[in-house]
């Protein structure tokens, strides 16, 4: 080595040069795993927790498919096409728990028992979604690449996942509603359409129609706006001149006429609308002039005049959309191309696959979850599906349930990239962060629902010492690249948290006046009862573990 160089090429540490340490991580995993598996187990969500779990799984290996460069088109659609079992994971683990925990709870003897049995059910279930939210970061931290912008892409390509089939759910829900919308109203549906295009483009020709006219000019005005912005009219000017004026100079011209037309057609829409309110009281023929009357008549309800601001329309929209697809192809490679419209394929991929098995998938679904209740609620559901079944038709219905997982998938993704934005949660050792929360808030939610004290007290430390050790995992790998020498320092620190920890929890559970039936949940007979033990004693525990870390 001379001087000012360096031989190594990990000596400079940048972004692309770091990972989190592989025994931090395996410590996060190991903690997490063994903490869902004894949170779930003594809370008995343990099916659900396995479902859930590997939906969790799947969106986490979705946000690392993302982060791959070398392939990005078949990862992008790979990780498009797992975001369906992991939305469909998730939802059906939980969906799976709540009709066991409402199969076992209900009815209930009294009023006050319904309460009770609603609040242990919300427990349940929130012990449920902690442990699968842990199970997501834990898995998300291997490779740290759970980050705000990885967030980001993949509640975009849930989007687009979506897509084909919230659309085509909405039109068919619609046409089933608009086919039965009543006994012996077969014919409403097609006049309420016809009259609405005839309110659009053949109007009454004695009354005034400035709001329909205001519509279709508008839309004129905003499609013809779009395409002088999108066309490059200024680059295809160039030097060239018309007479004594720059062809530039037109340009301009144009593009300020367009932005005028454009308010213009606000206000327009505006006086339109006070018309349209005001016309069968009189006021606003006698608002507007009778010299001015007669012509506005005239011009809002001319046919031709209407035809053409529809052609218009559709022929400017056409032109900015082909050249907003050109110039988009002009800037970006066709494998960038091809992996923004992947999402897309997936999802139209999707859609196929529920037309092919919507019959199976439903009479599936249906037995399910008739088959866990009581025989007088399991007819009820079957005739509730029934119906639901004969109004919409099973294809509708089943694209619904994926359309909805798929949306609720991204409105999750959304709520997480809302973290990320508000500064809850670090894009460096984000997964350990989920984890440890996730850990937090299950064994906080299993201790109202009777679990052991060690298990809730295990799950609440468990969640601080995932946190801490991914956080210091993530920081020493940034600090020493991947070739430092990292294997004496991180069990020190590993070990040193869990003491910390468990040594916490023991002076709070001593403090508590503990006794050894308290720890395994059998009430001893004190003064405290087996939940409020464990509250006072996961407070003190926690107190003590965060001021002992800092």
């Amino acid at each position: 080595m001379t001087d000012g160089q360096i031989d190594d090429p990990d000596a400079g540490l940048g972004e692309a040069n770091w990972s989190p340490t592989r025994a931090s991580t395996t410590l996060a995993l190991v903690a997490t795993a063994g903490s869902v598996a004894a949170l779930t187990a003594a809370v008995g969500v343990r099916t659900g927790a396995l479902v859930a779990g590997a939906g969790a799984v799947c969106l986490a290996v979705a946000v690392r498919l993302l982060a791959v460069d070398r392939w990005q088109v078949p990862a992008t659609l790979a990780a498009s096409l797992l975001l369906v079992p992991a939305g469909a994971g998730v939802a059906a683990g939980v969906g799976y728990e709540f009709v066991v925990a409402f199969a076992a709870s209900f009815p209930a003897a009294s009023q006050t028992g319904v309460v009770g049995q609603s609040l242990r059910i919300v427990g349940v279930l929130a012990v449920l979604w902690g442990s699968t939210l842990a199970v997501f970061g834990a898995v998300a931290s291997i490779r740290g690449d759970l980050t705000g912008r990885s967030v980001r892409r993949t509640r975009d390509l849930a989007a687009g996942v979506a897509l084909p089939s919230v659309t085509a759910f909405v039109a068919l829900a619609g046409r089933a509603l608009v086919e039965n919308v009543a006994s012996g109203a077969a014919g409403v549906p097609g006049e309420l359409l016809g009259n609405a295009v005839d309110w659009l483009v053949a109007p009454a020709p004695d009354r005034l129609g400035a709001l329909g006219f205001g519509v279709l000019f508008a839309a004129a005005c905003f499609a013809v706006h779009r395409a002088v912005r999108t066309l490059p009219l200024r680059a295809l000017a160039g030097g060239a001149t018309v007479g004594d004026v720059e062809a530039v100079e037109l340009v301009a011209a144009l593009e300020r006429t367009t932005n005028r037309l454009l308010v213009v057609t606000v206000l327009w829409l505006l006086a339109g609308l006070f018309v349209f309110l005001f016309e069968e009281a009189g006021v606003a023929r006698e608002v507007i002039p009778g010299a001015a009357y007669g012509p506005l008549v005239e011009l809002t309800t001319a046919a031709g005049l209407r035809r053409a601001l529809v052609g218009i329309a559709l022929v400017a929209g056409a032109v900015a959309v082909s050249a907003a697809l050109a110039r988009r192809f002009s800037r970006v490679s066709v494998r960038e191309v091809l992996a923004d419209y992947a999402p897309l394929v997936a999802g139209l991929g999707v859609l196929a696959g529920v037309f092919a098995v919507h019959g199976a998938v439903r009479r599936a679904l249906v037995g399910f979850v008739a088959g866990r209740l009581d025989r007088p609620l399991a007819g009820r559901v079957r005739e509730v599906a029934d119906g639901v079944v004969t109004f919409y038709g099973s294809e509708t219905v089943v694209l619904g349930l994926v359309a909805g997982v798929l949306v609720l998938a991204a409105l999750a993704l959304f709520a997480l990239s809302l973290w990320f934005l508000f500064g809850f949660v670090g894009d460096r050792a984000a997964g350990t962060a989920l984890a440890g929360t996730g850990l937090f808030a299950a064994a906080a939610f299993a201790g109202t629902v009777g679990a052991p004290l060690w298990v809730l007290l295990g799950g609440l430390v468990a969640g601080l010492v995932v946190r801490d050790v991914g956080a210091f995992g993530a920081t020493l790998g940034a600090e020493v690249g991947r070739r430092g020498m990292r294997s004496r320092v991180e069990p020190l620190h590993g070990l040193a948290s869990v003491g910390v920890g468990g040594l916490a929890a023991l002076a709070a559970a001593r403090l508590a006046g503990v006794t050894a039936t308290d720890w395994v949940g059998v009430d001893s007979g004190g003064t405290f009862t087996a939940v409020a033990v464990a509250l006072v004693g996961a407070v003190a525990a926690v107190v003590l573990l965060v001021l002992a870390l800092r």
